[in-house]
């Protein structure tokens, strides 16, 4: 045999284990990630001699809305941080209203009682506190290494803040009076930052969000309440190092925990990569839609500049009560071009103990409109791995549930039924059910009923969806759909 041949043949055969042994060696594993990330985990440094905001008292005004009279301590409030970067705000009988955002400077701290109240009076419909130098990441890319003009350094601490929003409502929460940052939304709401703290708070009521940050590194967010009818924490990419811990969600209005890096327009100030992620120890308990939603994508500005959005090396560990993760793209209802399919890589979930039972079906490949498992998957992802998880749900009658469902949903938006095309009010195709995705690696690991039991054939939870049009559609709902998942691979260890 000659030396070319035995050279091709090297290279057919030997290159690409070659290259998988390489590729493996790179992936991060799930301690790797943790530890990486322990530093952001401490206690906020709180200086000794923060001025108290009663020495700024002369600063209170009043004002009236509605027949009531509001004490405003904005002014006094903003006055102790541009003098000395920090503020106290002790317990009070008196509630701390705000008129407009407070703005927080590099090496800034605001040190809040737990139990000090900040609240917007009724007209406010901006968020409560910002930093000064956010960026307009929708109308231009911004970078994390851009830090001409990045806010250090930002200490939130304790206290209980409320918009006093009855309602979710899309428009509240935004950056200023003037909505100058399209896509801010949030009653905690930071952009283009770097080393932010937010510990000990509660949010009540409120925008959107209860807590907003995009554009940011080292971010560590932890021991926060959420009694609200808005999302708890949303973070929007670029993001990288990033510690979520000890969410406590009593209500919420939709996701308990976003890691979009891709989202709508209304939704994210800033959006591009997010790496190195640990979201742990959180609890969801009534009266929450208990969601944790995972949104890859690709930005398209419109000059043609596109900016790739994925999510890599992510763990979410030690969590209860969420029932729902999502991991699929999505567009505005019935905007289906909008969003392109983003990419998930190396994502950990560990220790989720909540309810998961999904429908039961023999057959996945036809006619699947509308079916919801407690994970569903529309990104081309590779490398999630599902360890000691609990499946409340045993096979029935030889059929197992779907937990992990990989390809495309479809589901009606405002469709009624009537006799008459006249009467009949056209439905909006909800999600992007002719959009296809590749999942390449699935693991799992101690998969185990709720009696502790190993779960028999895991493998047979993952289940491949192909959609198909509803011929009778706009009669019957909903649409269906020409999309597909495909999963090369599921590994159980």
């Amino acid at each position: 045999m000659t030396r070319p041949v035995l050279f091709t043949l090297f290279l057919a055969f030997f290159l690409p284990a070659f290259a998988q042994a390489q590729e493996d060696a790179e992936r991060l594993t799930k301690d790797q990630i943790v530890d990486s990330l322990q530093d952001l985990i401490r206690d906020p440094e709180i200086p000794a001699d923060l001025p108290d905001v009663h020495e700024y008292a002369e600063l209170v005004t009043t004002v009236e809305e509605n027949g009531q009279t509001f004490r405003i301590w904005r002014a006094a409030i903003q006055k102790a941080l541009d003098e000395h970067h920090g503020v106290f705000l002790p317990k009070s009988d008196e509630i701390y209203y705000l008129d407009a955002p407070l703005l927080m400077d590099s090496n800034c701290v605001v040190h809040a009682d737990p139990e000090a109240r900040i609240y917007a009076i009724p007209s406010l419909r901006t968020c409560l506190i910002r930093n000064r130098h956010m960026l307009p990441g929708r109308i231009r890319p911004v970078y994390l290494e851009d830090d001409s003009c990045r806010d250090v350094n930002l200490t939130i601490t304790g206290g209980i803040w409320s918009q006093e929003s009855t309602v979710r409502s899309e428009s509240y929460g935004a950056s200023d009076a003037k909505s100058s940052i399209p896509g801010s939304a949030g009653v905690l709401l930071f952009s283009n930052v770097a080393d932010l703290s937010i510990t000990n708070v509660k949010v009540e009521k409120g925008a959107p969000f209860a807590i907003h940050v995009s554009n940011a590194r080292n971010v560590f967010i932890s021991d926060i309440a959420v009694e609200t009818n808005c999302d708890g924490v949303h973070c929007n990419g670029p993001l990288r190092r990033a510690v979520i811990q000890r969410l406590d969600v009593i209500r919420t209005g939709d996701d308990c925990i976003a890691l979009n890096a891709w989202d709508w327009p209304q939704s994210g100030p800033a959006l591009g990569p997010i790496e190195m992620v640990l979201v742990q120890d959180c609890k969801s308990v009534r009266g929450s839609l208990k969601d944790v939603r995972l949104l890859a994508g690709v930005l398209k500005y419109p000059d043609g500049t596109r900016i790739d959005c994925p999510i890599r090396n992510v763990v979410i560990r030690n969590i209860t009560g969420f029932n729902y993760f999502k991991l699929y793209a999505q567009s505005p209802a019935g905007r289906q071009s909008e969003c392109e399919i983003g990419t998930l890589e190396n994502i950990y979930f560990d220790g989720i103990e909540t309810e998961l039972s999904g429908p039961y079906r023999e057959d996945w490949k036809t006619d699947c409109y509308g079916a919801v498992a407690p994970v569903s998957i529309l990104s081309n992802a590779k490398n999630l791995s599902f360890e000691n998880l609990t499946i409340r749900s045993m096979p029935r009658d030889g059929v197992h549930p779907c937990i992990f469902y990989v390809g495309p949903e479809s589901m009606a938006f405002g469709w009624t039924e009537a006799n008459s095309e006249a009467e009949r009010k056209k439905p909006v195709e909800v999600f992007m059910s002719d959009y296809s995705c590749t999942v390449e690696n699935i693991e799992l690991k101690n998969i185990r009923d709720a009696e502790g039991n190993p779960y028999p054939e895991p493998e047979k939870l993952v289940k491949e969806v192909q959609l198909s049009l509803n011929p009778n559609y706009l009669h019957t709902k909903p649409r269906g759909g020409t999309g597909f998942g495909v999963v090369k691979k599921v590994e159980v260890k």
